[in-house]
């Protein structure tokens, strides 16, 4: 089976761009997870864009996106597929119920605090929030459960993406050197 790096983190807190940069980092170091045939991004804006009417935005729908995000890359994790999840992911349970069915889920916290990421606000989201009071959103009447064990915390707000770069490096070079130990 491949790894699972599953990215989580409030909107705005670089996951996405995290996870292109760590494709790119992968594809270029293949030597680090030799029997992995591709990797794979798994975006929670592509899902839920694939799914269009099917998935929305409250508790419900948001928990049910994270499950098919799990299905997702378990198959393909399955298969040899690496991959990496960018995804808010903010259900505790979720996380830990995904954690025990991939075995290489390897789970990577965006740490950012909330008013960093309205500063950032790339997709507009906040701004949306703040003018119009959307409900159903995360960090605002949907809680963030921060996760309690990450494999990795990434502070995205006091570090560059260099610098977060380096230190996921280091850890899938880590990841890498303890399967072959194995």
């Amino acid at each position: 089976m491949g790894p699972v790096f599953w990215f989580v983190g409030l909107s705005g807190s670089g996951k996405t761009t995290l996870a292109e940069q760590t494709k790119k980092y992968l594809e270029s170091n293949p030597d680090l997870f030799p029997g992995i045939s591709r990797w794979e991004i798994i975006d929670g804006d592509s899902v839920r864009t694939f799914l269009d009417t099917e998935v929305g935005y409250t508790f419900e729908d948001r928990r049910k996106s994270v499950i098919i995000m799990g299905l997702l890359g378990f198959y393909l994790s399955k298969n040899n597929i690496g991959v990496i999840v960018a995804n808010i992911s903010p259900f505790h349970d979720l996380r830990q119920k995904i954690r025990k069915k991939i075995p290489q889920y390897y789970e990577i916290f965006c740490q950012c605090p909330i008013s960093t990421c309205i500063s950032r606000d790339p997709k507009g989201h906040y701004s949306n929030l703040l003018k119009n009071g959307i409900k159903d959103f995360v960090g605002h009447d949907i809680p963030f459960q921060v996760p309690e064990n990450p494999d990795l915390v990434v502070n995205t707000h006091k570090e560059t993406l260099t610098q977060c770069m380096e230190t996921i490096s280091g850890f899938l070079k880590n990841v890498a050197l303890k399967k072959v130990e194995k």
